[in-house]
């Protein structure tokens, strides 16, 4: 039975739902699993694990450079075979504790949700690409959880091609695509006019999401559609500036911003369609899987692995990142088309049931643990 320990440096956005999911579908297969995380207030909790039996150890590596959490990660390493780190922050803190083991060290995997260090000014982009190439020998194998993603970390000199495995964002579909309670009852408790055009979306408040942009589009949207209503579900650092914006738009009797919530598949069945708005870099957001599984239509900025999840003009549209018109455009379009809507929803839920399945990744993530350790 292989040993794996899971270490990502925030329960906060994908990245914690990622490792939260994959943990527990690979304690279904059969691995023994143990997460550490800190435990920051984020939409996954240690108790996310525990009612599943999943070990769980509070590491607070969210900030800074404390040696006191790099050590309780070394203290960790000698139990398991494989460390399996999940963002930079992570990365940064794994790789250095599994390298200081010297040749008892364990097999490192890491996934990187988002390659943003080529995005950053010229002084930071320098630093980080560096240290990507400095820890690099320490890595045995990169997961990238798209193509683009994949195409980005080599070309930027951060990986070699030989040891890197594309592994698409898996989801618990059933989670999202099983909700029974009645549209109007939800649409009520959230405050969502009967007759509204309900827009949502769902992300962490930070980069690289676009709110100027979405922001801009909506106003467009309830120009032209007065009873046009946004959800926005998370929380981050740029909440204040988002309702700060809103405000200045006129827009805070039409705007919710919800903070973080435990609910979201409630508030999918409650919305019209699917928005993502990101500029920069992308990963492959487990948002829009989510949506697809909640048969909504998506239309979402052409950023990185989007567009392997979002099939443009058939499960939703993809828009040039930072347009917002063409954003509200086909935020319209869909308005104005119901049945199209309704068409797009339930063909990305055939996708996704095809092609984005937990069970899959899970599995594919197994196998390679087990093709690294033999």
């Amino acid at each position: 039975m292989v040993e794996v320990l899971h270490l990502v440096a925030s329960s906060r956005g994908g990245g914690a739902s990622h490792v939260r999911d994959l943990a527990v579908g690979l304690n279904h297969l059969g691995a023994s699993v143990v997460v550490a995380m800190p435990e920051d207030e984020g939409n996954v909790t240690c108790h996310d694990f525990q009612a599943a039996g999943i070990p769980f150890y509070p590491i607070n590596i969210a900030a800074g450079l404390s040696w006191q959490a790099m050590r309780r990660v070394r203290g960790l390493l000698p139990c398991v075979d494989i460390l399996h780190v999940h963002g930079a922050r992570a990365a940064l803190f794994g790789r250095l504790a599994a390298a200081s083991l010297g040749r008892s060290r364990p097999r490192v995997v890491y996934t990187i949700h988002g390659f943003a260090a080529t995005h950053y000014t010229l002084p930071r982009r320098t630093a980080l690409l560096a240290l990507e190439r400095g820890l690099a020998p320490t890595t045995d194998r990169w997961i990238c959880v798209s193509y683009a993603e994949q195409e980005a970390l080599l070309s930027a000199g951060a990986a070699e091609r030989g040891r890197t495995r594309v592994i698409w964002n898996g989801i618990n579909v059933q989670r999202f695509s099983g909700v029974t309670e009645a549209r109007p009852m939800v649409r009520g408790a959230l405050g969502i006019p009967d007759d509204a055009l309900a827009i949502t979306t769902v992300c962490r408040l930070h980069r690289p999401r676009d709110f100027d942009t979405l922001l801009q589009a909506f106003a467009g949207v309830h120009a032209a559609l007065p009873h046009a209503h946004l959800l926005i579900v998370g929380e981050g650092p740029q909440r204040q500036q988002i309702e700060g914006r809103v405000s200045s738009l006129g827009l805070h009797d039409h705007v919710q911003v919800l903070g973080s919530r435990r609910d979201v598949p409630r508030i999918l069945r409650a919305s019209d369609l699917f928005v993502l708005s990101s500029r920069g870099w992308e990963g492959l957001p487990l948002t829009v899987l989510e949506a697809m599984a909640a048969a909504l239509p998506v239309v979402a900025s052409d950023v990185g692995g989007t567009r392997e999840a979002v099939l443009d003009g058939q499960t939703g549209h993809l828009y040039p990142e930072g347009n917002a018109v063409a954003l509200a455009q086909h935020i319209l379009a869909l308005a104005k088309d119901p049945a199209l809507a309704q068409q797009m929803g339930q063909r990305g839920l055939a996708r996704v049931r095809r092609r984005f399945t937990l069970e899959r990744m899970a599995e594919q993530t197994a196998a390679l643990y087990e093709q690294l350790l033999t």
